[in-house]
């Protein structure tokens, strides 16, 4: 299959099922599983062929942020009903105490900021439930946490969108050499994302 092929072959996937592609890449992405799936980058495509028309931003983006949220309140909840348990099952104790640490050091902000954490994400919203964190403003700073990741993700797809006539005429002229083109966009994707979120999380430190 051409790379060409590809791309729109995706974007047909998108077309049909983006919305859902969105809130469970997010949602994963966040939980204890998210090393399975390159969430950020499935969000990055999403705003990458909703530059196309054919898929709404604003869909994109609300189903990206209601996935990332929905995990954080499922992970207070679970912390609130089961204490510590999960964390002895799962051998996440050290990941655990960094999360404890943080909460208790900076609380508000590290809630809003915790998405860049990838290891301890999950935990801090976990611990949060177990030590009974204020779950109005767990509430209110997993939200903001959850829609910058989310946002951010998928403008840098949708960025990225706004150059892909220029892509695919690279692509035709270069022939198999236009697979090594696709994967350096996908990583530079990803790698952006990532040090948007550095500059974010050395801006509000």
């Amino acid at each position: 299959m051409e790379i060409l092929d590809l791309i729109n072959a995706l974007e047909g996937v998108y077309v049909l099922y983006g919305y859902t592609i969105a809130f469970l890449a997010s949602l994963i992405e966040i939980s204890p599983m998210g090393w399975s799936i390159p969430g950020g980058l499935l969000l990055a495509l999403g705003g990458f062929y909703a530059y196309s028309g054919r898929l709404s931003l604003f869909g994109i983006l609300l189903f990206s942020w209601l996935g990332a949220w929905a995990t954080f309140i499922l992970a207070y909840l679970l912390g609130n009903s089961t204490g510590y348990a999960l964390v002895k099952k799962l051998r996440q104790e050290k990941n655990a105490a960094k999360a404890k640490i943080l909460l208790e050091k900076h609380g508000p902000t590290i809630l809003t900021t915790s998405m860049l954490a990838n290891l301890t994400r999950f935990w801090i919203a976990y611990i949060a439930g177990a030590e009974s964190y204020s779950f109005l403003r767990f509430f209110f700073y997993s939200a903001v946490a959850s829609l910058t990741w989310s946002s951010l993700m998928v403008v840098v797809g949708y960025l990225a969108g706004s150059e892909r006539s220029q892509l695919e005429w690279a692509i035709t002229r270069l022939g198999i050499v236009s697979w090594l083109i696709f994967a350096g966009v996908v990583v530079l994707l990803y790698l952006k994302a990532r040090q948007e979120f550095g500059a974010i999380k050395q801006h509000k430190n």
